[in-house]
């Protein structure tokens, strides 16, 4: 399958929801009662959204588009953070409406994570830490031609949940 260069991004597009992730973070939090548990609420919605996009769009829908990704993992290839983020401050408004600040909150922090771990994954100098490597051998796996297995990227449970998780014959 030839790659397509459709997501293909400059620096500032791959690397703006760096910003703009805790900015609406801190939009969430900042006019709510915090609830730690609506926090955790929002990140775990965050990692089931993680898991479904990457499986049913970007494997079945962007399949090409995504591929671009597998074979060139440090490039900056995606989908630009300014119209993903534009949509997440929309949402800010009912949220706030329906007295769901934290949620949003922790589904902001889910995806800040994301971008973080997806982002030292694929970058060797990031190694030290244990649960990347575990993120990371996971994550490989994933890119291995031909598997549609590990689709989450911050964390497995989504994968165990659906039967989607593989683990390397070296383990």
């Amino acid at each position: 399958m030839a790659a397509s260069k459709n997501w293909q991004l400059t620096p500032f597009q791959y690397t703006i929801d760096f910003a703009l992730v805790p900015l609406l973070f801190g939009l969430a939090v900042w006019p709510a009662r915090i609830s730690s548990t609506r926090i955790a609420i929002g990140a775990l919605t965050w990692s089931f959204v993680e898991y479904a996009v990457h499986r049913f769009l970007f494997h079945r829908r962007f399949r090409r588009d995504h591929w671009a990704h597998h074979l060139d993992p440090t490039a900056y290839i995606g989908i630009s953070g300014v119209p993903i983020c534009a949509a997440y401050a929309l949402l800010l408004i009912p949220a706030w409406h329906l007295g769901l600040l934290s949620v949003h909150a922790g589904f902001m922090l889910g995806y800040f994570c994301y971008l973080v771990v997806h982002y030292a994954i694929h970058r060797t100098t990031y190694q030290q830490l244990p649960i990347l490597r575990v993120l990371t051998r996971n994550h490989e796996l994933h890119h291995q031609r031909g598997r549609e297995t590990n689709f989450g990227v911050t964390s497995p449970l989504w994968d165990f949940i659906f039967c989607t998780y593989s683990r390397s014959a070296s383990r």
